[in-house]
């Protein structure tokens, strides 16, 4: 790490303090997706939760224990079927 790395972290964190103190904004925060409790609501195991709704087994595995967070596609896939499991299921079933 050099000079000019440091200073750009540094400005990051300032920028970050900011947007805490609510001085900044035109940011916006992510919160992480539970995807076992989105999961348990709907009663399915994570292979059949996987397979209604077309994910990978391993992805959905790596969700649930944090080992990675789903991108912005699959976080509004995620957010319709908490919202209605059964009609994302459905409209899923022909794809």
């Amino acid at each position: 790490m050099d000079k000019d790395d440091f200073e750009s972290f540094k400005r990051g964190l300032d920028q970050v303090a900011a947007f805490e103190a609510g001085e900044r904004k035109g940011f916006s925060v992510h919160e992480p997706v539970d995807l076992k409790i989105i999961r348990q609501a709907t009663g399915k195991t994570q292979g059949e939760f996987a397979a209604a709704y077309h994910l990978p087994l391993g992805t959905v595995r790596d969700w649930e224990q944090g080992r990675r967070q789903p991108d912005a596609p699959a976080r509004a896939l995620l957010t319709i079927i908490a919202r209605d499991p059964v009609v994302a299921e459905k409209l899923l079933a022909d794809a």
